[in-house]
């Protein structure tokens, strides 16, 4: 198998499992194996030298359709690891909130303070 046809099956690979939206904790097993079939194919990439006969560019052709919706899935996967973090963020601050309400008063009501000396 020529380095077209592998780059072509790890683009699949990587291009079904990106079809389905994976839950919040399957999320990061699934995000370790997206980065592993993109550091295959950064390989492969880096190994490609030309000139292509017609399957391979029929090949090359496929690749780049299935990486453009590569780009859309992972960027939207991003998308939702950061609201995640956000939430999460929010979420955090709420709490300590609830439990010292009184921790970031900064107001002096009820207290006399002397400007003079």
């Amino acid at each position: 198998m020529n380095q077209i046809e592998t780059l072509h099956d790890v683009t699949s690979e990587l291009y079904d499992l990106l079809q389905t939206i994976p839950s919040s904790e399957e999320r990061e097993g699934v995000i370790e194996k997206i980065n592993e079939l993109l550091d295959q194919r950064e390989e492969l990439l880096n190994g490609m030298e030309g000139p292509y006969s017609d399957e391979e560019k029929r090949l090359g052709k496929e690749i780049l359709h299935m990486n453009e919706t590569i780009q859309i899935q992972v960027q939207s996967l991003m998308k939702q690891v950061k609201m995640d973090m956000a939430n999460v963020k929010k979420q955090k601050t709420s709490n300590q909130k609830y439990t010292n309400p009184y921790q970031n008063l900064n107001n002096f009501d009820g207290m006399f303070l002397d400007k003079k000396k």
